[in-house]
């Protein structure tokens, strides 16, 4: 089993050097979701309160509700990607739907006149999506992903051919034994002493394309209790339950070679990935009040201890000049692991301005290296290095506004997310947001809208061997809440 996995890792994104990093970095990130209050304030919320995504950021936030409520978020997606390698430029749009956020806050009444609520909340808060469609297409004379399955065969027989990467490239014969030849006297014959050719001349002008299409979310179910001391402090506890759910699927493939001498027309290598887990985080968090309208909070997040869980899949196939067409798939992979997210800290601060205008600000650090994957049946060292070497501390800013004008309320922020590379600070994320919304005193609606804008690079197969593609999304999300107060 640990060989399958080592050598899945690397397979499953084409990329055989970053799977590892790469996963753990996707789900130790988070993006604002949950209320469409929330977002339409740019997810700065940690010193106000009153609205239950809080929960999840700062559980104090649930000390502040004055009367029970329950709530609940749809939201729709469209999600805009750009690639563009040697001049090919391509765009992808994919459009979702999910449920944001529902919650209930029961707010209990105590006898006593220094802590006069108790106050108890549970639902659930969607922390990140991972809805997502590119394109990539090159020319390339230098490499070859055919260049990887050779190097992953030699030295192996081919009954111990890896079962999801060289293995299906040898029996739709990408690669074959170097000593394989014709024998008028016994026939065909090879000699299996593990060592193989390639039937892709790397050097050769030829069309690489890549398609990756993934979707899924990263949601919280959480459980919160909170109270508040003399109206000046307030305290709050949030236990959540992480949930992941992510599906992906890869096609790549190579195409109108120059070298024509093995009569190679196309091969395409296609992988499929689903991924689930759950787990356990702590949030502890405070609100002080310094002034009849100004407050300042602090929380401190656990880390995340998330169970994870995948099957995953790959097939090759390849036609031949001559018209033949050779198919060949791997069996279902499954393999069981564990991811440690890094801790956070997040400080706010917020005010109101003649009871009319109020104003949230916020910080939040969190340290990426600290992520570190565990199994009972690997160690992970390796990829944890990886992981130490790549990532660095994040700083992320959150700043939102409200304007009052009863009974609507007009709603703006921002936020800037940090890049969690150490040798990449410029690939942050931005979001945009603005909202509206409309208090009835027992009912209440509110709408949002965020534009989320980051950058990167992708590597088809080999980082070090061929330029990487820059890809830029931009993120639409349309919000709706309808609560009840009672």
């Amino acid at each position: 089993m640990r060989k399958i996995f080592i050598l899945f890792i690397g397979l499953l994104s084409i990329n055989l050097s970053a799977q590892n990093e790469i996963d753990a970095l996707r789900y130790s990130q988070q993006n604002i979701f949950g209320s469409a209050k929330f977002n339409s304030m740019g997810g700065s919320f940690g010193a106000l309160g009153g609205d239950f995504t809080t929960l999840s950021y700062n559980p104090a936030g649930i000390a502040l509700y004055q009367n029970s409520e329950l709530s609940f978020t749809p939201s729709f997606s469209m999600v805009e990607t750009n690639t563009s390698l040697n001049g090919n430029n391509f765009t992808n749009n994919k459009f979702g739907s999910n449920i944001s956020n529902f919650g209930f806050v029961f707010s209990g009444k105590n006898m006593d006149e220094e802590w006069k609520r108790i106050n108890i909340g549970f639902g659930w808060n969607q922390l990140a999506s991972y809805d997502n469609r590119f394109d990539i297409e090159t020319l390339n004379s230098t490499s070859s992903f055919a260049d990887l399955l050779l190097d992953q065969a030699n030295g192996v027989t081919i009954d111990n051919l890896n079962s999801f990467g060289a293995s299906p490239a040898f029996w739709v014969d990408i690669i074959d034994l170097e000593n394989n030849f014709v024998d008028t006297a016994i026939g065909w014959y090879a000699f299996d002493n593990g060592n193989y050719i390639s039937h892709i001349n790397p050097l050769s002008e030829k069309t690489q394309s890549d398609r990756v299409s993934s979707r899924g979310d990263m949601g919280e179910y959480v459980f919160s209790l909170g109270s508040s001391y003399q109206e000046k402090f307030y305290f709050g506890a949030t236990i959540g339950i992480p949930t992941i759910d992510y599906s992906e699927k890869k096609t790549y493939s190579e195409s109108n070679f120059s070298d024509t001498t093995f009569g190679l027309n196309s091969f395409s290598y296609k992988e499929d990935l689903i991924a689930y887990g759950s787990g356990i985080n702590l949030k502890l968090g405070s609100i002080m009040r310094v002034g009849s309208n100004t407050k300042i909070g602090a929380a401190v997040h656990t880390p995340s201890y998330i169970s994870m869980e995948e099957e995953y899949s790959t097939s090759m196939n390849t036609i031949w000049d001559n018209g033949a067409e050779l198919s060949e798939s791997s069996p279902y992979g499954y393999f069981s692991y564990e991811i440690t997210t890094p801790w956070k800290v997040i400080g706010s601060f917020s005010t109101i301005l003649q009871n009319k205008f109020m104003i949230n600000a916020e910080i939040e650090r969190t340290d990426y290296s600290f992520t570190r994957m565990y199994s009972d049946y690997y160690s992970f060292s390796e990829e944890n290095n990886l992981i130490n070497d790549t990532y660095t501390k994040a700083t992320n800013i959150r700043v939102g506004g409200e304007v009052n004008l009863n009974p609507f309320k007009l709603r703006a922020g921002y936020a800037l997310y940090g890049s969690p590379y150490k040798n990449n600070p410029e690939y942050e994320t931005e979001n945009y947001s603005a909202g509206v919304g409309i208090d009835f005193g027992g009912t209440f609606f509110d709408m949002s809208y965020t534009l989320s804008k980051n950058s990167g690079d992708y590597a088809m197969y080999s980082p070090d061997t061929e330029p990487h593609a820059s890809v830029n999304s931009e993120k639409h999300y349309l919000l709706f809440t309808l609560g009840f107060r009672y």
